[in-house]
């Protein structure tokens, strides 16, 4: 069924994995995409794979950094129909914060923390004058359990879920609901990149004997956009990781 059918959404993160794997459900479900990363061919590849919406709406890009305020005035302005959010882009982190520079300290708050922030800030004033919207943002497991070497990912990660209820307060009487998503080990790049021994670890932690899919976490996607009366909550996908 094309519950979707006309929305318009903008995910960011959107040319590969999870941001990816989000835009195909939901444009399997009718919805026409934007899609926001950094790399232009990435980009074109990305919204080339969509599902098309209908004859009269095409999936588009943009392409610009998340953590740069100038980037959400360009694109509230230039895609002002969006109803849908999805804060998807992150910045993964694997080393100890004695070990990490200023720089990437900086960087990590900036792509997972503060364009979700800057993202919201300008579509929920656009969303609240026509009384409709809905923003998930992606969180992490890791807000909640911590892990050594992700130390500001997991920070960043968890100021979602402050930000995320003190939203719903402010958003909520203009018809607009904010809901996080804390996936676990999800099969992405970053954890194709684990050794075999740090693998085996982390399998040896999760009840359901495996790692999840992308395709795990668009389904949640898909059941957050489309459950009117679901807002303010942190809805966890990761195979009992967090429970053991």
């Amino acid at each position: 069924m094309l519950n979707l059918l006309g929305r318009c959404c903008l995910i960011t993160g959107g040319s590969r994995g999870i941001g990816l794997a989000i835009a195909t459900r939901f444009a399997q479900a009718g919805a026409t995409c934007t899609l926001v990363a950094r790399d232009e061919a990435q980009l074109r590849n990305a919204v080339s794979s969509l599902p098309a919406p209908n004859q009269q709406q095409e999936h588009d890009f943009l392409v610009g950094d998340v953590g740069d305020e100038s980037f959400w005035e360009l694109s509230v302005k230039t895609k002002p129909d969006i109803r849908i959010l999805v804060n998807s882009a992150g910045q993964p982190q694997n080393s100890l914060l004695r070990k990490t520079t200023p720089e990437a300290i900086d960087h990590l708050v900036r792509v997972n923390l503060l364009g979700a922030i800057y993202g919201t800030k300008f579509y929920a004033s656009e969303m609240s004058r026509r009384k409709e919207g809905c923003i998930i943002n992606i969180s992490s497991v890791l807000a909640d359990t911590g892990g050594a070497g992700s130390a500001i990912y997991a920070a960043s990660k968890a100021g979602l879920q402050g930000f995320t209820k003190s939203m719903v307060a402010e958003v909520s009487r203009f018809n607009i609901r904010i809901n996080n998503i804390l996936p676990g080990y999800i099969e992405t790049d970053m954890t194709a990149a684990m050794d075999s021994t740090a693998r085996s670890m982390v399998l040896s932690k999760i009840p359901l004997e495996r790692f999840g899919t992308v395709e795990d976490i668009a389904n949640a996607a898909h059941y957050l956009v489309t459950s009117r009366y679901v807002t303010g909550t942190n809805l966890v996908v990761d195979g009992g990781y967090s429970a053991s």
